[in-house]
Parts: structure tokens; C-alpha cells; sequence
């Protein structure tokens, strides 16, 4: 996936603060340096994905709109140089929004600590446009916004990132990183400016809901946490922590399409999350985060409401942890009301495969009303005409 014309139609509308960020302790500084080495997360790909995801209501059917999200990671016991060549480990948050105009365009965003291959770390960020298939054949095809990259220069190994990203009422997507009690701002952007963009819903979703009817149905998982990376790397003894992940409700839930106000407003921790693989880490219809399931990469969480700790522990042990597990509940200990999804997760080739059918189906019944000659007749059908 290349970066596109739509990265220099960008440029003018962002702001990139490079420098160091002070008022903390030793260990807390890190020194912030732009950079073109992006390591871009592709969609529907073979790069290996495993997260935890924000569960609003355990039907799956529930999701809000956000002004922000934000999550602490950190990149542990893992040794860079133990890498394969050119390989990178990311761990972070993944978050959808959607536009306003057109039903099937949607709007992936990401942002991630990084450690590549010679033990450096990074923060990356993206966007990446998404449009979704339409019958009865059509590549849908996905479009990377922008990218940008930024070395971090830490006194001390390793280092708790706090990454952020937050909408303002224009529609610029401020994001910022922060280690103890400093904050520093990275970029600025104003996405409705940017092209293709301009219809955008200025805000995150969060929460989840079923898209698709049987036998197509899959979920929806809106707000993501989780580690990806260039490729499997086995035998490397990594463990990244990704601790506190978190949103700005605005207290707008959505139930099956009818839009309610709940209430609760301002940042809250997520309180239930549960696992997804890259195989069905679906950010909307059609598209996964990654796209390959992360083999050999387990999940451990920590869940103390009164002590304001919700953290998950995703390591390289060789055990493969199973979607749909529960990282942590609102209830202390008790099981979901409604267990892990059940609806079948189809794979693209088999999603691909069912619309090649239904559309051969229809010129075959096209064929035979011409042969009739009822060809007047066959137009009307194929345009749902009667």
C-alpha cells in the first residue's frame, strides 16, 4: 500500500511539534525526532494482529461515539536485535470513524509504540480510507491518508508511552504522547481538509455492532488495543503492555440504529474487554486490521477498578490465545451475559467466492429470460423493478 497524492495535499493543514519533553525525572524524558521510516499497518494483509476490544453490552449490538481515545503502552523484554531484519513490533489503539455522506466509506485510525529490529523506539500514527464491496463484483479498495513517524529518544529502557488522540469541534485530530507528568504534542490535522475526507464524522466510535445478515454476519469491533508487526516473530521473548485504555464519551449510544442519550459523559477506562484476532479484527463490513491471526502470542490482563488498573500482557509463549476471551468483566468474576461471538466469521476469499455466485446466479437467469425472449423482463429483475 503506497502513500498517496493525498499526503502532500495534507502537509499545509498539520502541525508537527518535534522536541523534548521536560519537567519530568530521568527516566521519564524522551526526546521526540521526525522521521520517514514509517511502519505502515495494513489492512486485510498478512501482517499478524492480536487485540483486546471495548465491549459496551455483551449482544455486541451497542456503540457510541467518542471525542477521544487514549492508551499507555510499553514495549517489554523484548530485544531488537533478536529480530528478523527489517521486522518491527507495535502495540497500541485502533479506532474507527465514519463519514457522513456515503454508508460504505469508513475511516480507520492508528496509533502505536514501535521497536524495530535494531531495539530503536517509535510512535507511529495513521489513516487509512476504507470503501466496501458493492454487488455484484467490485474490488473494494483501501487508501492510506497519511503516515508519520517519530523516533523516540528515551533515557531509560523500557519506557511507558501514554499515546493520544483527541477530535476538536473543527475536525483536527490532535495527537499527543506523554510519559509521567509531561505531555508533548506531535501533529495537528485537519482531516475534513484533507481530499476525499471532507465528509467525515468529526468524531471515534467506539462499542460494537453485527453487520450482515446470515450467513455474512460478522462483528464490528470499534475500538481496538492491541500489538502487530511485520511479521510472527517467534522465539524473541516479547511481551508488550498496553494498560488503561480509555475514551471521551460523549454520552451518545447507538442501539440498532436509534440513537439514545445515556448520560455518562467525559473519559472513563474501559471496563469489559475481550479478544479478537487479525482474521476477524473487523473495523467495519469488509476490512481487518492486520488480517492474520498472531499464533504463539498469549494474553494476560489485570483488572483492579479501585486501584485504576486495567491492563493487558500480550507475550510470545507459543500458546495462541482464542478470540472472544474475556481480558476483564464489569462484574468481578461473573461470566458474560452472552458468551464469546458466535456468528460465523467468514473469510474474505469465502466472502469473495459467495458474491462471484450470487452474480453468476443472475446472469444465468438473464441469459435464459433472453432465450424466452423475455429480455424486457429480465432488466426489470436485475433492477429490483416490478
Amino acid at each position: 500500500m503506497k502513500l498517496s497524492l493525498m499526503v502532500l495535499a495534507g502537509l499545509l493543514q498539520i502541525v508537527i511539534v518535534a522536541g523534548t519533553i521536560s519537567g519530568a525525572s530521568a527516566a521519564d524524558e524522551i526526546t521526540t525526532i521526525p522521521t520517514d521510516e514509517h511502519h505502515v499497518v495494513e489492512l486485510n494483509s498478512n501482517q499478524p494482529y492480536v487485540a483486546g476490544f471495548h465491549v459496551n453490552t455483551r449482544d455486541l449490538c451497542t456503540r457510541e461515539v467518542v471525542d477521544a481515545v487514549a492508551i499507555t503502552a510499553c514495549i517489554e523484554s523484548a530485544e531488537g536485535d533478536a529480530f528478523p531484519e527489517d521486522a518491527w513490533l507495535g502495540g497500541g489503539m485502533f479506532v474507527q470513524a465514519q463519514d457522513s455522506r456515503f454508508l460504505h466509506i469508513d475511516y480507520g485510525f492508528y496509533m502505536m509504540l514501535v521497536k524495530d529490529a535494531s531495539g530503536r523506539l517509535f510512535v507511529d500514527l495513521g489513516l487509512i480510507q476504507t470503501r466496501e464491496f458493492s454487488a455484484p463484483i467490485q474490488a473494494p479498495p483501501d487508501e492510506l491518508v497519511y503516515a508519520y513517524t517519530w523516533q523516540l529518544l528515551a533515557s531509560d529502557s523500557p519506557t511507558s508511552v501514554t499515546l493520544s488522540a483527541s477530535w476538536d469541534p473543527e475536525g483536527t485530530v490532535h495527537y499527543s504522547i506523554s510519559t509521567g507528568q509531561s505531555n508533548t504534542a506531535l501533529a495537528s490535522i485537519n482531516v475534513p481538509s484533507l481530499p476525499n475526507c471532507e465528509n467525515i464524522i468529526k468524531k471515534f466510535y467506539a462499542g460494537n455492532t453485527v453487520v450482515n445478515h446470515f450467513p455474512f454476519s460478522r462483528y464490528v469491533n470499534y475500538f481496538q488495543f492491541g500489538v502487530i508487526s511485520s511479521r510472527i516473530l517467534p522465539d524473541t521473548q516479547w511481551t508488550v503492555s498496553l494498560r488503561n485504555p480509555r475514551i471521551l464519551r460523549t454520552g451518545r449510544f447507538m442501539v440498532d440504529k436509534t440513537s439514545t442519550q445515556r448520560g455518562e459523559k467525559g473519559w472513563v477506562t474501559v471496563d469489559e474487554a475481550w479478544t479478537v484476532q487479525g482474521d476477524s479484527s473487523y473495523l467495519d463490513s469488509d476490512w481487518m486490521w492486520g488480517g492474520k491471526p498472531y499464533y504463539g502470542v498469549d494474553a494476560h490482563a489485570t483488572y483492579d477498578p479501585g486501584e485504576g488498573l486495567a491492563e493487558v500482557l500480550f507475550s510470545y509463549t507459543g500458546s495462541t490465545v482464542d478470540p472472544g476471551t474475556a481480558l476483564w468483566l464489569r462484574e468481578n468474576g461473573n461470566p458474560p451475559l452472552l458468551g464469546p461471538p458466535e456468528a460465523p466469521q467468514l473469510s474474505l476469499g469465502i466472502f469473495v467466492a459467495s458474491e462471484v455466485c450470487l452474480s453468476l446466479c443472475l446472469l444465468l437467469v438473464y441469459a435464459k429470460l433472453r432465450e424466452r425472449g423475455r429480455s424486457g423482463e429480465a432488466a426489470d429483475l436485475l433492477s429490483g423493478n416490478n
